[in-house]
């Protein structure tokens, strides 16, 4: 089902000041002007976007939860034996991974 076209074009007065601190707040949100004014203010939460340092640490510790996860992996498959030590503290290190990345950035 294809959306209706945005063919209606609402004029909107600011200075030049505004309009600039609006497109900052939109860039920083990887939205256009328009499509940022427009969820504005039909109430829509609108988020920042992540810098690049949330990408960077995000994949460092995804990296880390992988390495470990396989080494279960291996462990189970040719041992047919899960060390519950390691286990439990991945799963407590995600879930703390988990609050910290909420508490940041959502």
């Amino acid at each position: 089902m294809k959306e209706d076209p945005r063919d209606i074009i609402v004029p909107i007065r600011m200075n030049f000041l505004e309009k600039e601190k609006i497109k900052k707040r939109a860039n920083k949100t990887g939205k256009n002007l328009s499509s940022f004014i427009r969820e504005s203010a039909l109430g829509c939460e609108i988020k920042q976007k992540p810098d690049k340092i949330f990408y960077d640490v995000t994949t460092r510790e995804m990296g880390k939860f992988m390495r470990t996860l396989s080494e279960l992996e291996r462990l189970l498959y040719h041992r047919n034996f899960i060390d519950e030590r390691i286990l439990k503290n991945e799963i407590a290190e995600w879930r703390k991974f988990r609050t910290q990345i909420r508490d940041r950035y959502l």
